[in-house]
């Protein structure tokens, strides 16, 4: 088998196990997941209605249906090529930003519930309430704390870099 063919069933298979990723966590319909997938795969170049209807092997009716309602939910966009009228679909800028900001945000919650776990169990510590697991566990809540600030930080710069490269390009 030569090497494009090897490509495009890697890329069949990992459209598949995205799809049913993105299926499953980001409330898209199986074939919206895998157009989605196949997008993402193909990056800033984009991928035309066509190529989407060949390689998901889906009709045009479906694929339109659900190019449409990943614009409207904001995910995907579309742009031409100047002389050519052909659509090329990518994946909405706006959307990445977004997408980032809210696993930080999450992070930062979590984080503060994680505080005031480690706060209660200080205090029961300071009135010998606690037992040696307690204890262990102050420890524990300590250091998932440090990796959620390590985790927090390295998505802020990476949102922070996605930004500026999306800025000069």
């Amino acid at each position: 088998m030569n090497t494009e063919n090897t490509l495009l069933l890697e890329q069949n298979k990992l459209v598949e196990e995205l799809g049913v990723y993105f299926h499953d966590h980001e409330d898209m319909t199986p074939l919206s997941a895998r157009i989605f997938s196949l997008i993402i795969l193909t990056g800033s170049e984009g991928i035309t209605f066509e190529e989407l209807t060949i390689s998901l092997g889906a009709s045009k009716s479906s694929i339109s249906t659900n190019l449409q309602l990943l614009q409207t939910k904001g995910i995907i966009i579309y742009f031409t090529k100047t002389g050519e009228r052909k659509r090329y679909f990518k994946i909405a800028e706006d959307y990445i930003s977004a997408k980032l900001e809210k696993k930080i945000k999450d992070w930062e919650v979590e984080k503060k519930l994680q505080y005031k776990i480690l706060n209660f169990k200080l205090i029961q510590a300071e009135k010998n309430v606690s037992n040696k697991k307690q204890k262990d566990g102050i420890e524990f809540t300590k250091n998932y704390i440090n990796i959620l600030d390590s985790i927090i930080l390295n998505f802020k710069q990476l949102k922070q870099n996605y930004i500026s490269n999306n800025l000069t390009n």
